[in-house]
């Protein structure tokens, strides 16, 4: 296992989005610390989200001959997310590397005793980014630090559904039906054991088909981190952070929806284990501070994760040195 480790920014995680919580929206979370920094990597997380809001559900009225919309009286609601993510990284010549994402979602919302499921596919999402520092090249005996940046793309694979009038059939959405753009930094520096991931990533979101824009995202975020190397090619990792995200206004039709947006401060701890070619991680992230522009917007109580991750590169040199020595011999 490689001694500097790294935090990946995904474009598929699942976080919040105000006034209306999509599982394809965010900036991308915090996918583990993954060992084998310049290898080939395939794994899968699973990632709950509980979420606490008020539903205004619409009435329609004519009043004079005239139909119109009005707001009924503030339901509390209870909104549950649970996320598996597929995933793949490829390391590529020349300090590149690209990522592939594939969410399925499963949401539910509980208002007054009554229960919505949804579930299918989210966003389809690619990540590529560029070692500015090479590993290779900037190891020490003592520190090891490493700066990639990436841009990335998310499909509109998962469905998003909106009335004519411009109201959400539901708060809970598989997707965000729009092309989206993620530019990430992540910057790892490890002194012996200890180290430290510096993370910031700014998602830019487009129009969708139905006039509908999710406003753009803003994260950054520091993780320290204690590496322990134990018998038997067993490392543990303990780990722990905070990060703060700042949520623009989401659009209509071009016009700015004043009462979404705000902000959220989230606290981070978790553990990591390795073992040959495999990692294993969990963390826990509760919500230290939430700030929206409207009371009825649903809110974030906590996230917790889970990923399994297993590093293919050793199969793939094995099978390049056999077909070496197969054309050697002829």
């Amino acid at each position: 296992m490689k001694t500097i480790l790294l935090v990946l920014m995904l474009t598929a995680s699942c976080q919040s989005i105000y006034s209306q919580a999509c599982c394809c929206t965010s900036a991308g979370g915090n996918y583990s610390v993954l060992p084998e920094m310049d290898s080939h990597i395939v794994g899968m997380r699973y990632t709950f989200s509980s979420f606490n809001s008020t539903t205004y559900p619409s009435m329609n009225m004519n009043m004079n001959g005239i139909d119109m919309a009005m707001m009924g009286p503030g339901v509390p609601t209870t909104e549950n997310m649970n996320t598996v993510d597929v995933f793949a990284r490829f390391a590529l010549p020349k300090r590149f590397f690209i990522s592939v994402f594939l969410p399925v979602h499963i949401l539910n919302e509980k208002i007054s005793g009554s229960n919505m499921r949804l579930a299918g596919l989210g966003d389809i999402s690619a990540l590529v980014q560029y070692a500015v520092f090479n590993t290779k090249k900037c190891n020490g005996k003592e520190s090891k630090h490493q700066l990639k940046l990436g841009v990335g793309v998310k499909a509109p694979t998962g469905k998003f559904s909106i009335t004519p009038e411009g109201m959400y059939t539901t708060d809970l959405q598989l997707g965000t039906g729009s092309v989206d753009f993620l530019f990430s930094a992540v910057y790892t520096y490890r002194y012996k054991k200890f180290g430290i991931n510096a993370l910031a990533s700014y998602k830019k979101n487009l129009v969708n088909m139905d006039g509908f824009r999710f406003g753009d995202n803003i994260k950054a975020g520091i993780e320290p981190f204690c590496l322990f190397k134990l018998p038997h090619q067993l490392s543990i990792m303990p780990k722990g952070g905070i990060s703060y995200e700042y949520l623009f206004c989401n659009n209509y039709k071009r016009q700015a929806l004043s009462y979404t947006g705000g902000q959220y401060l989230f606290a981070t701890a978790g553990l990591d284990v390795y073992y040959k070619s495999v990692a294993f991680s969990a963390s826990v992230s509760p919500v230290l501070l939430s700030i929206s522009n409207w009371s009825g917007e649903p809110y974030e109580l906590f996230s917790f994760e889970t990923g399994v991750y297993y590093s293919f590169s050793n199969v793939i040199q094995h099978k390049k040195a056999k077909q070496n020595e197969q054309q050697k011999q002829l």
